[in-house]
Parts: structure tokens; sequence; C-alpha cells
């Protein structure tokens, strides 16, 4: 999925333009006719199309009316070309920009439509957010390992992932939720093992440790990981070696390490070993509930609508369900809001989700109110304002008192 779409059959100048916005943290893609342009719109619904006029197989103009009902485009034409801009504004282009294109000028534009930016995998534009890609690229650098700190579902796992990508570490990375591993067969997992070195081992066996050879091994709640097996990791971490069960020789490995955790500092503290715990973390994050950076909540659902809704045809979100989702508290954080939104997407028919579309629980107390009950509400606080003299109340309203009696007793 691209934010933006560039339509441009000029391939030197498409490149120059993908090269400068990908540089600026955009996800782009280039086609070069018009039966491409329509094909990638239709199936990925990018955020922006940059579109040529002149294309070798369409007119851009005839294209603007489909591309419009998904994405935002933004007609590119040159300086003798200006009555054909007009044109396509008219049929349904947001803007149009002039050859020769002033690259910065541009990139300050499209920076206007997207409120909330996909910085290598990571969503979210409040403060908060915007520091965490901040520690994750400087936390990419060199071997150091990496703690990774907040409630269960954030989105550790995704900042984990990020610090892998920003790294460059051509090896794999390899996740391990310690929590899921059965405490018999964690050692031999993470360790691996030799052939005959207990029962059932039939076989030579890697462990997780050495498939992330080269590249990020990334182990969420390590406090649930057995103590004795906790000495065996500071090890391997203080050496750069591991050695597998039933074998007396070590084999160097080499990886960066990131771990995560959902307790809190000083829990933390208590469940690891001392010497472990100021092994991993060198380098901190620390990812902010939902709750407390709401301003990611809207642009974090319509990411998601995006991947969950395109097939749907379903585009968008109405302000009424936007602000349900405000109001809701979010226990279970990015997890919670993705799971929402891609049962929305399941029960929703039309163009964008409504607040109908979302379960009884998000609705919960803040279900919006119909305009009969909005007005029942205001004359109640009226009414009581008035220390429930009615005749009062309905002089201030405008009204007749049978008539106040009247809309208080419906619903």
């Amino acid at each position: 999925m691209s934010d933006i779409l560039i339509v441009e059959d000029d391939l030197n100048f498409a490149k120059a333009l993908e090269d400068y916005l990908s540089a600026r943290g955009f996800e782009v893609k280039v086609v070069l006719n018009g039966k491409k342009a329509l094909e990638v719109a239709r199936s990925e619904t990018p955020e922006i199309v940059l579109l040529d006029l002149f294309l070798p197989d369409y007119s851009g103009l005839d294209l603007i009316p489909e591309l419009s009902l998904t994405s935002s485009v933004v007609v590119i034409t040159g300086a003798g070309e200006v009555r054909l801009a007009v044109e396509a504004m008219r049929r349904g282009a947001y803007d149009f920009l002039v050859k020769p294109v002033d690259l910065e000028a541009l990139a300050l534009k499209l920076e206007r439509f997207f409120p909330v930016r996909v910085v290598h995998g990571l969503i979210g534009n409040s403060p908060a957010m915007r520091r965490v890609v901040e520690e994750a690229k400087l936390a990419s650098r060199g071997r150091a390992s990496v703690l990774i700190l907040g409630e269960t579902g954030v989105g550790k796992e995704e900042v984990a992932r990020a610090i892998y990508r920003l790294s460059g570490r051509r090896g794999k990375f390899v996740a391990v939720n310690a929590s899921a591993l059965p405490e018999p067969l964690f050692e031999s997992e993470l360790f691996g093992h030799r052939r005959g070195a207990f029962t059932g081992a039939t076989y030579d066996k890697k462990g997780l440790l050495e498939e992330a050879q080269g590249g990020v091994f990334y182990l969420d709640e390590i406090t649930e990981m057995p103590l004795h097996l906790q000495a065996k990791l500071l090890r391997v971490l203080e050496t750069r070696t591991l050695r597998r069960l039933g074998e007396t020789r070590d084999r160097e490995v080499e990886f960066k390490f990131i771990a995560s955790s959902n307790l809190k500092m000083e829990e933390l503290k208590e469940r690891l070993r001392e010497d472990l715990f100021y092994r991993i973390s060198t380098f901190i994050i620390e990812i902010p509930p939902l709750r407390e950076r709401k301003e990611d909540i809207i642009p974090l659902a319509k990411h998601f609508i995006r991947e969950f809704g395109r097939e749907k045809g379903i585009f968008g979100i109405s302000p009424p369900a936007e602000e349900i989702l405000l109001k809701y508290s979010w226990p279970g954080n990015v997890r919670e809001l993705r799971n929402e939104i891609e049962r929305a997407c399941l029960v929703a028919s039309g163009r964008q989700l409504e607040p109908s579309h979302f379960s009884e629980r998000i609705r919960g107390e803040h279900r919006i109110l119909t305009l009969e009950e909005m007005e029942r509400e205001y004359i109640k606080k009226v009414l009581q304002i008035c220390g429930g003299n009615k005749s009062r109340a309905a002089k201030l309203l405008g009204i007749s008192r049978p008539t106040l009696r009247k809309k208080l007793s419906e619903g």
C-alpha cells in the first residue's frame, strides 16, 4: 500500500519525484501509463495521486473522475497549460502543479494530506509517537540492546520491527513471546539442541537465537523467562556465543537484541536478574497508551480502514463515528482499535463507517443521541436550572407548558 502514486511517462522526472518523496518518509509507487494507474488505484487506494495530464494511452483528464473517488488527485501540467489544470479541477482534481516542480514546495503541500505519516511502519501524529519514531532511529544504530516498555497492545513489536528496518541488517527479524513458550521447551527453542540431548531430541536443532544471525532477535514479555535461563541469555549477550543443549563447544552469534515488557519499570526490575536488566536496557523506549495520545486514534483508524475496507469499497469514517472512537478509553490500545475497525468493516455497507457499525462495547455510554433525545436532554437541563419550575422553563425555552410536558414525556 502506497501513500503516493505517481502517474508520469517521463521516467527521469518520475524517478526524481520518487527519490525525493521517499527520502521525506513517504511510501511511493510509480506507474508510466493510465491503465496501470487505474489498476493500482483500485487495488491500493493511495492517499495522493500525482497525475501527468499527457500519458501514452489516456488523457489524464479522463482518469480524474475515477481516481478522485478514492484519492486526492494533484495534476502536473506545463506552464502553458493552466487552462487544462482548471478543467482538471472541475473534473475533481484537488490541486495542480506547474512544471518545473519545486520539490520542497511539493513536499510541504503533500504533507497537508497526511494527518499521520507511516514512517518505517510506525503510525502516529502525537508528540509522543514522534518521539518514539526518533528514538527508534537512534536505537537502530550499532549493536546496543534495546528495551521497549508499554501496555499490552500499544505496538511494541511494531517499534521493534521499525528498529530492524532502520538498522539495515541483512539477517532475519526473529520474534518470540516468552509467555507463549512452555517452560520445558524454552531452553531448546531459544538455544537449540544436539541430537540425543534429551528424550525426544531425535535430530540436531538450531535455536531461535541462531536463526537471528546477522539480524534482530526480539523477545517479548522477557520477564516470563525462567531465572536460570536469564543467566544463560546474559552470557550470550556478553560473549556473543551460545552453546546448544548437549554440546560442548560454543558457537559464535551476532544479532541485535530487543526485549519488551508490559510491566512498569520497578516491577520489571523485580522480575529480572539485575545484571541482565542492565545489559538489555542500554536504550529504553517507552510507548504511551493510546488513551494518552488521542491525536493518533483517528489516523490509526483511517489506516486500518484502508487495510480492511478497501475490498468492500469503504474509504472513510463519518464525524459521529469519529466522535465515538475519540471518547472510548481503549484499554486494549492499538490492538483493540485494529480489531474494532476490522469488525466494523465486515458489517458495514456504504463507503464509510458509521456509529452503528461499531460494537456495543465501543458505543456504550457514548452513543450518539438523536435530535429528539438531544432536545429532551436540553429541556431537562433548563428545567433543572429553573429549580423544577415548568412554567419558567417553558418561558425560557419559548414554548408552552403543555408542549414542554409533551416533549418530556416522549421516548
